[in-house]
């Protein structure tokens, strides 16, 4: 249990999905980072990986403080796929990596916001908090680059790019939620012996 009472092994399955999370965004951050350029749109995106570089730090000190161990490494497969989904922006040009970008993102702005406004400990829910508010961040400033590039959520290409966000991030969460409750399982496992 931990120290409110909660399930361990279900908080170190929830706190390392989140950590693999933060390992599939890092490449393909800097994938698109490298298909921008416009200055603004690459020191946005710069600043928002080292948002990314901070979860991660902040994640894994948490694990190792609740004596879990983090797995330093992308979902499988499904952050092989957001990957090649930044990858195949590249050709297309700014709006392209952008829209690449924001299809990404916005699992990650769900995803967070949903463990955020489940209960956690203090130190737990903190940190949670302040991820979801980066995310959503992330995800506004995404749109409003695009609605600038008409590409916005109120366009064609927006409207079709956003159905794509959420099909991809719907099924990265189921895929990635059965990798949470296999890791949940071996946790609980291993504490019985």
């Amino acid at each position: 249990m931990d120290r409110n009472g909660g399930d361990t092994a279900a908080l170190h399955a929830e706190l390392t999905d989140l950590l693999q999370l933060e390992h599939d965004a890092l490449p393909a951050y800097s994938v698109a980072i490298s298909g921008l350029r416009t200055p603004e749109f690459r020191e946005a995106l710069t600043s928002f990986r080292e948002d990314h570089e901070r979860h991660v730090r902040e994640l894994t000190a948490l694990i190792r403080d609740l004596n879990g161990m983090p797995i330093a490494m992308p979902h499988l497969p499904t952050g092989l796929f957001k990957l090649a989904v930044q990858t195949a922006g590249l050709p297309g040009g700014e709006r392209a990596v952008l829209l690449a970008f924001l299809s990404n993102e916005w699992q990650s702005k769900e995803k967070y916001a949903r463990h955020a406004a489940r209960p956690h400990p203090p130190e737990v829910a903190a940190l949670l908090n302040r991820c979801a508010e980066d995310e959503a961040r992330h995800y506004d400033w995404a749109c409003g680059a695009l609605d600038r590039l008409g590409c916005g959520a109120d366009t064609a290409v927006g409207r079709a790019a956003g159905a794509f966000a959420r099909f991809h991030g719907t099924v990265a969460d189921v895929v990635e939620g059965g990798g949470r409750m296999a890791m949940e399982t071996a946790v609980r496992g291993l504490r019985r012996r």
